[in-house]
């Protein structure tokens, strides 16, 4: 039976052939922050995931561009598709139309249910935001916050702390708008944020740190299973916000050193950190590649951008990374 979401605006609907992959759908789309809604003639996006579709072959023609970081998912392009592959899995992007047509397999039913990194989730995330890009929204990897209405971004790889960092930053009363990943778009003359991922995926470890996090039934989150789906409205309620404009742009990397420190960083190490993140190789179209290049841009000349190295002082004294980026946001030292 298909489904219908609303997310930011744009219509998705999915359908799937089979109750393990449709429960999937649905957990991936609600994770991402998409909405259900009643049934609509028209969507924006349509996933349509099938176990019993045989899969086509990738064309001769198709071009490789590359392997995903999780999930081992090859990516391939012709002048009018994309294709992904896991194995005998493929699914067949039409990115004009919105459309993702996925030929699964049963050996990744198998995978789902064991792998730490879900290639089913990943299947889907991937069709989902390279479907987005075409419609004007581009992901980035990134925790994102705001206070006092100006917004940050973390900028960075998997493990490098952007949990932790978002969640001392809340603690001390910051709004959050993910601790991963948004989804990009320009507005006028501004770079939009808007929430990618609400819940948190947080190591069980972190209860050291933050022992607020004990005592509830975390889910394993879907991005990574060894660690947990945690819904912080639970504990820090009314300070999830949906969106925010950027002002400032760290790029936080951990260091051996007992204390932390900021340094500014000039426009082409912050692009090359976003075109990393960003994942542009996912997006093989000219024209869309320029619109996503020319919103990086847009978005290093609208904030300031910082180099953060993160020493221990961050686990150790909760008020440090507070302390350190609140003062860059301050309006009265940072340029509109």
């Amino acid at each position: 039976m298909p489904q219908h979401y609303h997310l930011h605006g744009l219509r998705i609907r999915s359908a799937s052939d089979h109750p393990a992959v449709d429960r999937m759908l649905r957990r991936t789309l609600r994770y991402k922050g998409a909405e259900a809604t009643a049934g609509a003639d028209a969507a924006d996006l349509m996933l349509d995931f099938s176990l019993e579709r045989a899969a086509s072959a990738i064309p001769d023609a198709a071009r490789h561009l590359g392997d995903s970081e999780h999930g081992d998912i090859g990516v391939w392009t012709t002048d009018d598709r994309m294709f992904l592959r896991r194995g005998d899995a493929m699914v067949s992007l039409h990115p004009a139309s919105g459309r993702a047509e996925a030929a699964l397999a049963p050996d990744l039913l198998a995978a789902h249910a064991t792998q730490r990194r879900d290639p089913l989730f990943y299947l889907i995330t991937f069709s989902l935001v390279i479907l987005l890009r075409y419609r004007g929204w581009f992901a980035l990897h990134t925790a994102a916050l705001a206070r006092d209405g100006r917004g940050l971004l973390l900028v960075a790889q998997s493990d490098s702390g952007k949990s932790t960092a978002t969640l001392h930053l809340v603690r001390h009363g910051w709004h959050y708008l993910s601790d991963d990943t948004v989804l990009l778009r320009p507005v006028g003359s501004r770079v939009q944020a808007h929430s990618f991922r609400r819940n948190f995926c947080v190591d069980p470890d972190a209860t050291a740190h933050f022992p607020e996090l004990a005592g509830h039934d975390w889910p394993p989150s879907l991005s990574d299973a060894t660690k947990w789906q945690v819904d912080v409205e639970k504990i820090y309620p009314g300070q999830f916000s949906p969106t925010c404009t950027p002002h400032l742009l760290v790029l936080p990397e951990i260091a051996d050193a007992p204390e932390s420190h900021v340094e500014p960083v000039d426009a082409k190490v912050a692009l090359a950190q976003l075109i990393d993140q960003g994942a542009l190789f996912l997006t093989p179209d000219r024209s869309i590649a320029n619109r996503h290049l020319d919103l990086f841009g847009q978005l290093i000349d609208q904030t300031r951008t910082y180099r953060l190295h993160a020493g221990r002082d961050l686990l150790e004294d909760d008020r440090a990374i507070h302390a350190l980026l609140a003062p860059l946001l301050d309006p009265n030292t940072a340029p509109d």
